[in-house]
């Protein structure tokens, strides 16, 4: 096809040149710069996603984000940044940031009312290990509605699950929900007060719930291990299972709790 220029005539396969930004044309690194790969950089990663501002400086977003692993706490940044998201709320919805795909169901993995601000805010961006499709990588609906039950009503565990839900799946979810609240109750202070509210809210709900776990003796998982003697060593070899080495001051351990990690 032709290219029309601006007398009106027809012209095939003009030479071209490249017309660059007006920053560009002034730089004294302009000839470096069209060597290089043009790459998104932690820079402007952090630029857009709105972490840093345009010197440099940690915004709101950067400090409640720097608190947390991965993209977690772009979510949690974003969700106390809506001042319409009750933080009773939004103390339930974070069991949804590491829950996966299997609380769903046939709804949207991604849903849920802090699922869709994130895909909103962060513009469906895909950054590896931080967000997938403007979520956490880890982000999975539906998971909140579950927890929500279980702290309502403990014992409504076996109406919720199916075959895609299993017990061990609500308990997992459980735990790292748990977590997530530990790791905001110990994240340092910030002078935001919503972040406070949640602080207060994520300690308050650990002390009112239990871990999944807290009720399991790692000790009798295996009883033998218990044992110490030349019975029960014997024992042990015709069971094809080693002998655990007796308890002394030298072999004093206990298990750890997951409440600790």
């Amino acid at each position: 096809n032709a290219h029309i220029d601006s007398a009106g005539k027809a012209l095939i396969d003009p030479p071209e040149r490249e017309n660059l930004p007006d920053v560009c044309r002034t730089c004294d690194q302009l000839e470096h710069d069209k060597t290089v790969a043009i790459v998104n950089s932690p820079t402007y990663a952090w630029r857009h996603l709105g972490l840093v501002e345009p010197d440099g400086t940690p915004t709101r977003r950067g400090m409640i984000f720097s608190f947390f692993h991965g993209g977690e706490g772009l979510a949690v940044a974003v969700a106390l940044e809506d001042e319409t998201y009750p933080i009773d709320e939004l103390v339930f919805d974070l069991a949804n940031i590491r829950a996966g795909p299997r609380f769903a169901g046939e709804d949207a993995p991604l849903g849920g009312r802090l699922g869709i601000l994130c895909q909103r805010m962060y513009s469906r961006a895909d950054y590896p290990g931080y967000l997938t499709m403007g979520v956490p990588v880890q982000y999975g609906a539906g998971a909140s509605e579950v927890v929500h039950a279980l702290v309502a009503d403990p014992r409504s565990k076996h109406k919720l699950t199916n075959e895609l839900l299993r017990h061990g799946d609500i308990e997992r979810a459980l735990v790292e929900w748990r977590s997530i609240l530990r790791h905001i109750v110990l994240a340092p202070a910030y002078p935001w007060s919503r972040w406070t509210e949640l602080k207060a809210a994520a300690e308050e709900l650990i002390d009112k719930t239990a871990s999944p776990t807290s009720a399991v003796d790692l000790e009798t998982l295996v009883p033998l291990q218990q044992r110490a003697g030349g019975s029960d060593a014997s024992l042990s070899r015709s069971r094809g299972t080693t002998a655990a080495l007796p308890r002394g001051r030298d072999h004093l351990w206990r298990a750890p709790s997951f409440d600790e990690l």
